[in-house]
């Protein structure tokens, strides 16, 4: 909730702000038109060069948020394989070390799924800017610690010997895995970034507007659909990048995990 109102108001300020621009360079081409005698040679040339860099600056910016949205997706499928190797590679322990094996695993397997499930915090001042619930957070690293002891504390039985070393790779593959999607969460572009686009499209807003003055009639057609197409563009490059808490969601791909964790009987 947190995360949509703060989108909706950066939003609709880009856009009131854009539509005010758009008039005041309007009324500032309308008088340089006076002073100049209608010749705005010279001008096209840097409103050109402008909107171009606005141009290229979205561009970028999609194409990294569209890489990091589907990096997010990869992830979900990676961690549950990953959590599907493991338990079965623990079913190499024999009974009942195995059983009580697979069955921390799927514990901890069900907290992470939980923990995605689980309505969580946006901030705009926090480093993390996404923040989860701590207590699911701490109840994962302790379930996370259980099953890794108890796999080590097996390893030194002679019968286990064999099984221990897949085993433990295929937990430190899911362990790591866990810990990139946490990582991946928190990628996002500089703020710099963000602000530049803020900037450039209220610029171009004025540039617009300045040579809308060389146009006779006032089209507000034209403001508001030049304002609400920059807008919008903001509001979906920023939704894309926090995909568990806006429209873009990555949540289709969580079926991945919930049915690796069905498989484990």
């Amino acid at each position: 909730m947190i995360f949509a109102l703060f989108a909706a108001a950066v939003t609709a300020a880009f856009f009131v702000g854009a539509l005010i621009l758009l008039i005041l360079g309007r009324r500032m081409g309308l008088r340089y038109l006076k002073r100049q005698k209608g010749n705005m040679a010279g001008l096209a040339t840097i409103e050109s060069a402008v909107f171009a860099l606005i141009g290229l600056l979205l561009a970028f910016t999609i194409s990294g948020a569209l890489a990091r949205f589907d990096e997010r997706r990869q992830l979900v499928v990676q961690e549950a394989n990953a959590l599907g190797t493991a338990y079965d590679r623990l079913g190499l322990f024999d009974d009942p070390v195995g059983r009580d094996l697979r069955s921390k695993l799927k514990g901890y397997t069900l907290a992470r799924i939980e923990l995605y499930r689980m309505p969580h915090d946006f901030s705009p001042w926090d480093a993390r800017e996404e923040i989860w619930p701590r207590a699911q957070l701490d109840t994962i690293a302790a379930l996370k610690a259980g099953v890794w002891n108890a796999a080590v504390a097996a390893c030194p039985d002679a019968n286990f010997r064999p099984a221990c070393g897949p085993a433990l790779i295929a937990l430190n593959s899911a362990f790591e895995v866990a810990r990139l999607r946490l990582a991946a969460a928190e990628k996002h572009p500089p703020p710099i970034v963000y602000i530049m686009l803020f900037g450039l499209g209220l610029g171009g807003s004025l540039l617009a507007g300045f040579g809308m003055g060389a146009a006779a009639a006032r089209s507000w057609v034209h403001k508001v659909a030049f304002a609400g197409a920059l807008a919008f563009t903001l509001y979906v490059v920023t939704d894309m990048e926090f995909p568990r808490l806006g429209l873009v969601r990555v949540d289709t791909f969580d079926h991945f995990l919930a049915d690796a964790y069905d498989q484990m009987r």
